[in-house]
């Protein structure tokens, strides 16, 4: 069978088909199949280009256009914003155009179009967003069409096409310019943020996070808006049916809504880290709206109590720190020394010394020593003189007495020899004996 689809192909592709046909002769049915459908989609294409074609925008069917304008959804790019009447039917049509192709075409403006509206740009004075929020098709959301309009440059453009004087720097000018464009085609724009309005309720924006969305949550008389990344939340106020206050701290809290019906995204939205300088304004746009605050709530004072519940019921159980004790009283000893031992001191021969240093005692026993120097010298000179003659340390002489009195036999006189096992008791002398070496013989190192 010859499958001249190959012959569409490029060579190289032609020669990757071919070595896939060597070892699956059966595939390249399936990749003819394949070319088939690509070339019939690629025909309706055509034909959705030709229908775009023939309702192109006529210069005289235009009622309004501002050209280059960046457009952030549903597409990203510069296009022309188009409100102009249809080729077809003279209805009007709002088009987004790009070198005379259309990309986007809306009709019957009074119902495709929920609502539109003027929004600043937060710390971007000279930026505004027009947003248009599109109704639904076949029950599902479509994407709301969102541009950027930079004053100066729409205020220059403006200025070139006659619309306004060479003398207006008042960008609302513009604003209702388009406003009346807009009501001529059957929809409305509205102007929340212009303050030389009365409106009842003021319109105001705040800074907050959607999960780990960051985004601004618009508060207008009529909707309240969560933008600019997508999916992109519209609420009318009417719709909404309580409104919660939690994570409260010092600088920040979080906001719950829960609307009445399902939005398509579930009807509890929450919106967190939002500055608590903005807690009066929405407090009061919440009144002024007749929407309850459900923040004493049966149910969040429910969660309340068996949280409450649930630390009492746990009373008896060991808490963390009791367990964390107990653990450490039942280790026998570290490194073979006692724990909680209470006399660590004869664990560590130096402790009761190193404990007098820490306290400084050694520095009045210097001064009581240097006091008594002058007036023990003498005795402290006879001391040394009876040792001299004896030949026999102070502590073996008393050592040697209390032996052959217990014992009734005198022991050898050299007591550094070892001749005997038992324990050698230090005695007390009456009078006290400076030694010079007294700190090389302790065995204790002095800093």
């Amino acid at each position: 069978m010859v499958h001249e689809f190959l012959n569409q192909l490029p060579n190289n592709l032609q020669s990757k088909i071919q070595n896939i046909a060597k070892a699956l002769p059966n595939v390249l049915d399936v990749f003819e199949e394949v070319y088939n459908f690509g070339q019939e989609q690629g025909d309706k294409g055509q034909k959705r280009r030709k229908v775009a074609a023939n309702d192109s925008i006529e210069e005289q069917n235009v009622i309004f256009a501002l050209n280059n304008i960046s457009v952030l959804s549903p597409v990203r790019k510069k296009l022309n914003f188009i409100l102009h009447l249809s080729n077809v039917d003279h209805k009007p049509k709002l088009s987004l155009v790009r070198n005379g192709v259309v990309e986007l075409s809306i009709g019957n403006l009074r119902e495709s179009i929920r609502m539109g509206t003027f929004l600043p740009v937060p710390e971007k004075p000279k930026l505004l967003y027009l947003f248009v929020q599109l109704s639904k098709r076949d029950g599902q959301d479509q994407d709301p069409i969102l541009l950027t309009l930079n004053k100066e440059s729409v205020l220059s453009e403006f200025k070139s096409m006659g619309l306004i004087g060479q003398e207006v720097t008042d960008f609302n000018k513009c604003i209702e310019y388009i406003r009346k464009q807009a009501i001529l085609t059957g929809f409305k724009i509205s102007n929340p943020f212009n303050t030389s309005l009365d409106i009842p309720v003021p319109a105001f924006h705040v800074e907050c996070h959607r999960g780990t969305k960051e985004g601004t949550l618009y508060f207008l008389p009529e909707y309240v808006i969560f933008g600019f990344k997508k999916p992109i939340l519209v609420f009318e106020s009417s719709n909404i049916e309580s409104i919660s206050y939690s994570s409260i701290t010092r600088l920040t809290f979080n906001v719950t809504l829960i609307t009445k019906e399902d939005e398509g995204y579930g009807n509890k939205f929450e919106f967190s880290m939002i500055d608590q300088t903005e807690y009066a304004k929405i407090d009061e746009y919440v009144k002024a709206k007749q929407v309850r605050d459900e923040s004493m709530s049966e149910e969040l004072k429910a969660k309340t109590i068996n949280k409450n519940k649930e630390k009492s019921a746990g009373s008896n159980q060991p808490s963390a720190l009791q367990e964390a004790a107990k653990q450490m009283q039942d280790e026998a000893n570290i490194n073979g020394v006692p724990f909680d031992s209470e006399d660590d001191e004869e664990a560590d021969g130096n402790f009761e010394v190193e404990g007098d240093l820490s306290d400084g005692s050694d520095v009045d026993e210097e001064e009581e020593e240097d006091e008594d120097e002058e007036g023990n010298e003498e005795e402290a000179e006879e001391v040394d003189e009876e040792v001299e003659e004896e030949k026999i340390e102070p502590e073996s002489n008393t050592l040697i007495k209390n032996i052959t009195a217990n014992t009734g036999q005198t022991p050898a006189t050299n007591v550094n020899a070892g001749l005997f096992d038992f324990p050698i008791e230090t005695p007390s002398f009456d009078i006290p004996i400076e030694l010079e070496d007294d700190d090389e013989g302790s065995g204790v190192e002095y800093d």
